[in-house]
């Protein structure tokens, strides 16, 4: 269950970085920041949210900037850490995308199969074949009605190719 805290720029900027299709969440979420008299973790969600949407549309260093600034405001928020990992992701960064995800796990605060799935993404990358498995049927253990984490496994017993990367998943 996701939960939105603070100002109603907050909860907008949330609401955007769900599904940012577009940039202009980030309006929101600059208001939020700015203006707002938001609580340490709702200005860190918050600066989490804005690089998400900075994210999904191509802005990888804005991205970066603003969940390194939520990870200095909230450092045991794991969804700062997923989403983090994601931008390591997309920049072919893969060693710091893993430490992303195993602090996210470490923390324990956040959809453990998510991180699980994106993690084996990332290791897919890596062609860390076992690897990403073993992550895979964990997440699958987490959740055992996830389509997407079973049809990533069942990429693994076709004989032709091995898994095809993905794109991650936002927190």
């Amino acid at each position: 269950v996701k939960t939105t805290f603070g100002s109603g720029n907050a909860s907008l900027c949330y609401q955007e970085s769900t599904s940012p299709f577009s940039d202009y969440g980030i309006r929101y979420c600059t208001e939020a920041i700015r203006n707002d008299d938001l609580v340490l973790r709702d200005l860190a969600a918050t600066y989490t949210n804005r690089g998400i949407i900075h994210a999904a549309n191509g802005r990888l260093v804005d991205a970066m900037t603003d969940h390194n600034q939520a990870i200095l405001l909230a450092p045991r928020m794991g969804k700062v850490y997923v989403n983090r990992g994601n931008v390591f992701h997309q920049t072919h960064e893969y060693k710091k995308a893993l430490a992303d995800y195993d602090k996210a796990l470490e923390l324990a605060n956040v959809a453990l199969d998510i991180v699980y799935y994106n993690k084996s993404l990332t290791l897919i990358r890596m062609k860390r074949w076992d690897d990403a498995r073993t992550a895979l049927e964990t997440a699958l253990e987490i959740n055992p009605k996830s389509s997407r984490v079973k049809r990533k496994l069942q990429q693994f017993d076709e004989p032709e190719a091995k898994p095809t990367p993905a794109v991650v998943n936002p927190y």
